[in-house]
């Protein structure tokens, strides 16, 4: 189990990007009166064949270089270990949606308190990647768009001011 829910999604955003995904779209929706967490993440990479989307969630496949894929089994693990699920979308050519589902209240739910930082680093990281941000708190709304450059350069002035906006924003809900 990953110590923060937001390490998750960065493994993810990073599986996305390295299947030559140009654009990830992340949502976070956390729900007090339902009691519902849901984080999901969806990628326009090059998907995956029916094969491998069923073989997504064993932790001793990859289709990296690695030998071991843990990032989405563990993310099962720990949505079904907190009253929730993972499920899985995908198709070849047309990329992946991958949604996890968690009781809120769930004493061994991982917190979800690094965004801002995990948005950060996907900037930095991948400046060639369009990136948008959902994170909606009881109600309450924050989103930004992070738009990729071509050529890949960071603009590390438009990085930084992103990161102010995320941190306000993020406030702005009573999230972290």
């Amino acid at each position: 189990m990953m110590e923060d829910l937001s390490l998750h999604i960065l493994d993810i955003a990073e599986n996305a990007a390295a299947a030559g995904a140009t654009r990830v779209l992340i949502a976070v929706n956390e729900n007090e009166r339902r009691d519902v967490l849901t984080i999901r993440v969806s990628d326009n990479g090059r998907g995956m064949t029916p094969e491998e989307q069923a073989r997504a969630l064993d932790p001793f496949y990859t289709t990296g270089r690695k030998r071991t894929g843990l990032g989405l089994p563990l993310l099962a693990q720990t949505a079904g270990l907190c009253g929730g699920r993972l499920t899985l979308a995908s198709e070849p050519g047309a990329g992946t949606r991958v949604t996890a589902r968690f009781r809120l209240s769930h004493v061994d739910r991982p917190p979800l308190t690094k965004m801002a930082e995990t948005m950060m680093t996907l900037f930095f990281g991948h400046p060639e990647i369009d990136f948008g941000y959902r994170h909606t708190r009881n109600g309450l709304r924050f989103s930004i768009l992070r738009h990729g450059r071509g050529g890949g350069a960071v603009d590390y002035a438009e990085v930084a001011a992103l990161g102010d906006e995320l941190r306000a924003g993020l406030k702005g809900i009573g999230a972290s």
